[in-house]
Order: structure tokens, then sequence, then C-alpha cells
């Protein structure tokens, strides 16, 4: 089911004077939990991006495993990490030249900027931060345009957070930063219950669900004069 709504390569933080095309397709999917069968299935894009839980409470030996395995099928991705993964996993990520950082990633002519991990959960995981301590930090982030910003974690009181009692159950710090920063498109995960495609004052919001179950993935076209062009794929 579907819901609607060729740069050159180049790693994170790449020089901005170089130049590039104004419209490409963008592959996002998250939550992959270990299962990495259908990632062949996928469709190529100019850019891909993964929002997180590459594993299930893995080591950090398992998560450089899940990077390595993405990297079969899709070796140019960017990502950040989720909860579920190990508390190191940005440096892993960093070394291999995946990580989407809270600074400016300057990746295929487009600001990107990332936010690993989640707030605290009701049960401990492996990487999570207090919001409060998520707000100080990025209150630090400086004030340059952003076009996507991919969380992990879900804007609390967003329609990606609605857990099935009604609850929402995200991030108040990502809430506030989207809300003062308004990037272009907000990519985020978390929460599998609450896939779909949202407006958030203006800004799109999408959440794939766990690709681990479901498969689901989004296809961003993405024009630098129009609004980005969402279809949410849904099994």
């Amino acid at each position: 089911m579907c819901r609607d709504s060729a740069p050159r390569k180049g790693k994170a933080n790449e020089c901005p004077e170089k130049q590039y095309a104004n419209t490409m397709k963008i592959l996002y999917f998250s939550d992959v939990h270990g299962k990495f069968q259908a990632l062949p299935s996928l469709p190529k894009a100019d850019m891909v991006i993964i929002g997180g839980d590459f594993t299930q409470f893995g080591s950090n030996k398992d998560f450089l495993g899940a990077i390595r395995t993405v990297e079969e099928t899709f070796p140019e991705f960017y990502a950040v990490a989720g909860n579920l993964d190990p508390a190191d996993s940005n440096n892993i990520l960093r070394d291999t030249g995946h990580l989407l950082s809270t600074g400016d990633n300057f990746v295929h002519g487009l600001h990107i900027l990332g936010i690993s991990g989640s707030h605290t959960c009701p049960r401990p995981t492996p990487f999570e931060w207090k919001d409060d301590d998520m707000e100080n930090l990025l209150a630090l982030v400086p004030g340059f345009p952003i076009d996507i910003l991919v969380t992990h974690a879900p804007p609390f009181g967003s329609g990606a957070d609605v857990i099935p009692n009604g609850m929402h159950v995200g991030s108040r710090a990502i809430a506030s930063f989207a809300r003062n920063r308004r990037p272009r498109l907000h990519l985020c995960g978390h929460i599998h219950e609450a896939a779909g495609i949202f407006d958030e004052e203006g800004i799109p919001l999408v959440n794939c669900g766990d690709f681990a179950t479901t498969g689901n993935y989004a296809v961003i076209e993405w024009d630098a004069a129009l609004a980005p062009q969402i279809t949410l794929f849904q099994k």
C-alpha cells in the first residue's frame, strides 16, 4: 500500500563549494533490528538514510556487523543510531563514514542534522539520554538552515509518537528543536505503531514504523525549489 503526501556520491561534512543536482530521490527506513533479508528488494536511490535500531540490544561487534551487512546493498548510506544500538554506536558510525551527527552534515548538497538514541524509556535501553540534557546540547547547535532533521525518537505531541493507548511518548527536546529550527523535512522512527506521514506545523514528518517486521520504507522526491514529495510504502 502506498501513501503519498543523481547527485554524486560524497561523505558527510564534505565541502559546500561542490556543485550538486537540485533534485534527487531519497530512500528512508528505520528500526531494522537485525532483520536485513528485505534490503536487496528496496529501490535504488541517490541517497539512503537509516533512522537507527540496526540491532536489538546488540554489542559493538553486532553493530559493526550490521553496518557491513547494510553496505553490501547500500555501500553509501547515512544514519543515526537507535536506543537499542550500543552506547558507542555514534563512534562506530563515524569511523565507518555513515554518521549523521548533531553538527552540520553537508551531504549531497543538503544540510542534514542527526540525533541518535532516545530519551529515557520505561525500560532501560543502551542508548538513552535525558530530554533536559538533549535540549541543552541542541541549544548549542549553530544556526545553519536545516534541510533534513533525522532523529530516532519522534517529537512529542506529534502523530509519530502515539502508542496504542493514545499516549504521546516522544521527545520534548526534539519537538522544541524542530519547531524552532523548522527543517524542510523531519524523519524519525522508534514508535513502531505510529507509522505515517504527518504535517507538524507545516513541517513534513515521516515515521516508517519498523522495517524489521513490516518492510516499510519511504521514498522522498527532493527538489530544491519545491516541498518534498513523500511516498510511504506499507505492507
